[in-house]
């Protein structure tokens, strides 16, 4: 065999050994990175990371990225060989949390930055609700105990206050200034209450139940807030609605604490529409959804208020107590269902509350 021959098979298999081990690079279930330090500029990428950015390679190839300095800077005072990081990326109008695996490796006599990734935003999302529900639990615990002692010296103020009231007649100053303290001690009594309702849940009493008749019993309820405002209440009940199982008076609570939002906030006139439908389930492992929609034209939440409508007592309002909706949100996740909200500033707001159905039972 001739030197050419010997040469051109080992192009052939240096070729071959080249495809197979790009294809590691190209097909990697991770995003990789190949970075040069200092300019931070990326010269390669495989296809994972593409797709996880939301950007094309030619995009991608030259593209500066400084958060890798970081990077740099730990490899360079590590004994390691290899460090572990966590850097933010831009994927369009969101930021990813990555989790970055990373080493320096030697090309053409220059030291580039080897980095693996995955995205890890789900999992930082996950860990942000434990921390919530940890807190919750405690604040569940210190709510109950300032709860109780505050109970016994709030009745001595009230019964104090009711036995002055008597001695004045409704025409007297010192009968008005009773009168408004009475209301302070009755709103300090119901965020009281709310508050023990909020730390020890009850047990729900579970029953097989149609949401319409869930609606018009919680709408009698809160007839008078409508009554106060011009508020025209517009219902779209689908007649044929599955039954879902649940507790009524809970379900019922719910649903006066969200129409009750609602007509806080219409100013002065507006409407309220109420519907009920089935919503079809996107997996075949799970039933489908009776819905309950609850839309109102009112003020509408702040986007920057949207992740906080949940946190017990986060409240706008100078009456309110905070704890309505993070009692609705605790009642539908005790009911293995979902609550979601939408919003828009000055234009008003729809609460979907969604319960899985009775498998093959309609009423």
């Amino acid at each position: 065999m001739s030197d050419i021959e010997k040469l051109k098979i080992e192009k052939e298999y240096l070729e071959k050994q080249l495809v197979w081990y790009k294809s590691f690079f190209v097909n990697a279930t991770d995003a990789v990175f190949i970075v040069q330090p200092e300019t931070w500029a990326i010269l390669d990428v495989n296809e994972f990371a593409t797709n996880l950015l939301n950007k094309s390679r030619e995009e991608l190839l030259g593209s500066i990225q400084p958060q890798f300095r970081r990077i740099f800077k730990l490899l360079k005072k590590s004994s390691s060989p290899i460090v572990l990081s966590e850097l933010s990326f831009e994927n369009g109008n969101d930021n990813l949390m990555m989790e970055v695996s990373a080493r320096f490796i030697e090309y053409e006599n220059q030291k580039l930055i080897l980095a693996i990734a995955r995205d890890v935003s789900e999992q930082h999302a996950l860990t942000d609700k434990l921390v919530q529900a940890d807190k919750l639990v405690l604040l569940g615990q210190l709510s109950a105990g300032v709860a109780h002692e505050i109970r016994n010296p709030l009745a001595a103020i009230n019964l104090n206050l009711q036995v002055l009231k008597r001695k004045f007649q409704p025409e007297d100053p010192e009968f008005t200034y009773i009168q408004n303290a009475l209301q302070g001690v009755d709103r300090i009594s119901r965020i009281v209450e709310l508050t023990l309702n909020f730390s020890k849940p009850a047990i729900p009493d579970i029953q097989n139940i149609n949401l319409n008749n869930v609606v018009t019993s919680a709408i009698e309820l809160v007839a008078s807030s409508i009554r106060r405002k011009e508020i025209t209440v517009e219902l779209k009940l689908d007649e044929n609605l599955p039954l879902v199982s649940a507790d009524f008076k809970q379900i019922q609570q719910l649903l006066i604490n969200l129409l009750t939002n609602a007509c806080d906030a219409i100013k002065a006139e507006g409407k309220i529409i109420i519907k009920s439908y089935i919503e079809k389930s996107q997996r075949k492992d799970h039933n489908d959804y009776v819905v309950i929609s609850i839309q109102d034209n009112g003020i509408g939440i702040m986007a920057e208020d949207m992740p906080k409508i949940f946190n017990p007592f986060f409240t706008r309002k100078s009456d309110g107590t905070g704890l309505g909706l993070p009692i609705s949100q605790r009642i539908i996740h005790q009911h293995n269902g979902v609550i979601d909200v939408e919003s828009i500033y000055g234009k008003g707001t729809i609460f979907y509350v969604k319960l899985p159905k009775i498998s093959e039972n309609i009423n």
